[in-house]
């Protein structure tokens, strides 16, 4: 009865072992990049607020969309 708990023992230890060495080192832990925070404008003609990458500028006003951007353009200026 010691020799089969011997064997099993021994036959154990050199499983763990050869599956240890033929294991895939654990991928690399990569942190999540970061994104850089975006100002949040308003649109002048409409007042929708929404990402200052995503918005049309002109001067130093924004604006939704091209359309909106044309028919403030063609407004008189009212003083902002």
């Amino acid at each position: 009865m010691t020799r089969i708990l011997f064997f099993a023992l021994l036959a154990l230890v050199a499983w763990l072992w050869f599956f240890k060495k033929t294991r895939k080192p654990d991928p690399v832990e990569r942190k999540p990049e970061t994104k850089a925070i975006e100002q949040i404008v308003q649109c002048a003609h409409c007042g929708l607020r929404l990402p200052e990458g995503e918005a049309l500028a002109a001067g130093e006003r924004h604006y939704c969309s091209i359309e909106h951007r044309d028919a403030h353009a063609d407004a008189p200026d009212d003083g902002r």
